[in-house]
């Protein structure tokens, strides 16, 4: 029989269904006496469904939480203000349900609130502003941000990228791949995007792959390359995601290759 490792699992957050109105009912009387709306909602169940299935570094968050911008985020053209307690308080939610965790959230350049790039002084200013929740939400004890983008420009790298901040564009061109790696050492690749991987790794050091939603070749290719320590197994539920986070758990059990 063929020797087995099992790969470590990292969740990139979730797009979830709205849940029915009895279910969300049921929900909220059992936040009585706490603030919770939808959102929060999402949160905590898609954090429970990622513990069930064993997911070795939960996240919660995703593309929804750009209503959390919506309103906590004010710009004008004398500048940009940001209310961050709403991120507090989903950061203590987060930690009261799964402990220590990460938390996924749209990057500055995916919110409409956004100025234009191109304006350099003006996103700089907003790019500031997002992280100080960034910042608000580790003074809560979360352990770091997953930012999921289509682009990265310098100036968000240059004022977001951190240790315990990453930036993810599984289904990027390679041109955007690259650019991450010119400022940070992880990069996460769909199974469609893995392809890229043999000229990435002539050019940077790449420490830590997250295959998102690999398949068999996905594997292969990830282990002509780099130890398995370096290989996380990826995922973004979408809908009712409790059997896809099983899924990607059980993905992560792969044969060791023959030498």
């Amino acid at each position: 029989m063929a020797k087995k490792i099992r790969l470590k699992t990292i969740s990139l957050g979730s797009e979830p269904d709205q849940p029915d109105m009895d279910e969300l009912t049921c929900f909220i009387r059992s936040m009585k006496g706490q603030e919770a709306d939808l959102t929060t909602y999402y949160l905590i169940r898609s954090l429970e469904k990622q513990l069930e299935a064993g997911i070795t570094s939960p996240a919660c968050g995703g593309r929804f939480m750009q209503s959390r911008f919506e309103d906590a985020l004010i710009c004008s053209p004398e500048g940009c203000h940001v209310s961050t307690s709403v991120f507090e308080d989903d950061a203590r939610v987060m930690i009261k349900t799964a402990g220590p965790v990460a938390s996924v959230l749209p990057s500055p350049g995916l919110l409409p609130e956004s100025p234009d790039p191109e304006d350099e002084e003006a996103f700089a200013e907003f790019c500031d502003v997002y992280a100080k929740i960034l910042r608000n939400m580790r003074d809560q004890k979360i352990t770091g941000h997953i930012l999921h983008a289509k682009e990265v420009s310098m100036i968000e790298a240059e004022h977001l990228s951190s240790r315990k901040t990453i930036f993810v564009i599984p289904d990027g061109t390679f041109v955007a791949q690259s650019g991450l790696l010119e400022f940070q050492s992880t990069i996460a690749l769909s199974r469609t995007r893995v392809k890229f991987l043999d000229e990435l790794i002539d050019q940077f050091d790449i420490r830590r792959l997250i295959l998102v939603d690999p398949n068999e070749e996905g594997f292969k290719k990830a282990l002509q390359h780099l130890d398995p320590e370096k290989i996380q197994v990826g995922g973004y539920g979408k809908g009712e995601d409790r059997q896809y986070w099983k899924c990607i758990a059980d993905s992560a059990e792969i044969p060791l290759p023959n030498n």
